[in-house]
């Protein structure tokens, strides 16, 4: 052979054989490479992101444990509108310290569209001295639960309504009260 065809011959060669290891060995390696990279790219960014939450969801629990009695406080301004005892009992013995006599006539549940929230209705019948009815008032409204006054009647008693034995214990009846109350409910 001639020695310029033994050149071409071996640069051929050696180009197909280049060609061959780029293409099967190095081209698969950079494929590799290139997915590997995109991989930890990836577990990077989401490491950098869960340390992200978990230092917001520290901070969350933060503000939680900071507000946490103001919560405690907010979530006791609702009365439970399926047992309503201890809202009752608040009355009860606002009623007594206030030396007036109360009557709970009626309490109905309601949910109104236009309300954010659901509510009581409660009408009360109050007898006693005027005053004390005003202490009643001040304590019910400065009370622990979320009231609010709809209506209030009162009027004053007769001398023969005085003198009933109901109104014995009570010092100082003069007045009958319907008050009707919301109260606002969880």
């Amino acid at each position: 052979m001639i020695p310029i065809k033994k050149n071409y011959l071996s640069i051929a060669v050696f180009g197909i054989i280049s060609t061959l290891f780029a293409v099967f060995v190095i081209l698969p390696l950079f494929k590799e490479i290139k997915a590997i990279s995109q991989n930890l790219f990836l577990k990077k960014n989401k490491i950098v992101y869960l340390s992200e939450e978990r230092e917001n969801l520290q901070k969350i629990e933060n503000l939680y444990k900071t507000y946490q009695s103001d919560l405690e406080r907010i979530e006791n301004l609702f009365v439970d509108p399926e047992v309503p005892i201890e809202f009752i009992g608040f009355l009860e013995k606002t009623a007594v310290s206030s030396q007036i006599k109360l009557e709970i006539s009626s309490m109905t549940k309601k949910t109104e569209k236009e309300e954010p929230w659901q509510s009581l209705s409660v009408q009360l019948l109050i007898t006693g001295s005027f005053s004390n009815f005003s202490k009643f008032l001040y304590k019910l409204e400065n009370g622990p639960y979320l009231i609010e006054i709809v209506d209030l009647n009162t009027r004053r008693l007769a001398e023969k309504d005085i003198q009933t034995k109901e109104l014995e214990n009570i010092p100082g009846a003069d007045t009958a009260t319907v008050l009707s109350i919301k109260v606002f409910a969880k």
